[in-house]
């Protein structure tokens, strides 16, 4: 029988939802399955309604989200082996590289209103966490220096992006890229620094709210058709 269409978002949240579950539940190894899951479907959303934005829109996009699925898978093991820690990062760091690519395409011929202001509050936020982890990194060191610059870049660039008639499509990447950011914060934190309370839901909620975001605001951009189509279960 067929069931009833349900939109995206819904069907995107009980993932994010059976991943949180997973993650705090005694069934924590099928991790293996919801957490990929996230951007799978993510990435066959974007691949099917993405097709009418520009080709140096639309595959740069699916390169970043299919980076971001590498590093997810990655840092799945990053307590088992040091070295799948380095590749979660250089994937997610790939990732920065290509959502930084795409919104340089859209970027605003002008430098919007308070650019130099949040680059500026962007840089600072990045040395202070550094800073903070610095000594906990060993040899990290470079490796996290280049993410912190990576997804920097992205952040600032999203900033960058042109406004349309409608700002909602810039409003949506632009808070996607800040959800990024916090998300990679509290997961370093974590990792390196001290124990963070509820690491794994506050990690994995805004992660996904970043990515989620991030694809909604493109999708809504001119030439793509309306973010809000259904998906059949």
């Amino acid at each position: 029988m067929k069931l009833k269409p349900i939109p995206f978002l819904w069907f995107f949240l009980l993932l994010v939802f059976l991943d949180l579950w997973i993650g705090m539940s005694d069934v924590s190894g099928f991790r293996q399955l919801t957490k990929p899951l996230i951007l799978i479907a993510l990435l066959l959303y974007f691949g099917r309604l993405g097709k009418t934005l520009p080709k140096s829109i639309y595959k740069p996009t699916l390169l970043a989200l299919l980076f971001s699925l590498l590093g997810d898978i990655f840092l799945l093991y990053d307590t088992q082996y040091e070295l799948f820690f380095i590749l979660g990062l250089g994937s997610f760091f790939m990732a920065h590289l290509c959502y930084a690519l795409v919104f340089l395409k859209q970027r605003s011929p002008q430098f919007p209103y308070g650019f130099w202001y949040v680059l500026s509050l962007l840089i600072a936020y990045g040395s202070t966490l550094y800073l903070l982890l610095a000594e906990k990194l060993g040899p990290l060191k470079i490796p996290v220096i280049l993410y912190i610059l990576g997804i920097l870049t992205m952040a600032i660039t999203a900033f960058a992006r042109k406004k349309e008639a409608s700002t909602r499509p810039y409003t949506l990447v632009f808070t996607g890229a800040v959800f990024f950011i916090i998300s990679d914060s509290i997961l370093a934190v974590n990792k390196f620094l001290t124990a963070v309370p509820w690491s794994h839901l506050l990690v994995m909620g805004t992660y996904a709210m970043a990515q989620y975001l991030i694809v909604m605001g493109l999708l809504g951009s001119k030439a793509a058709p309306s973010a809000t189509s259904k998906v059949t279960i």
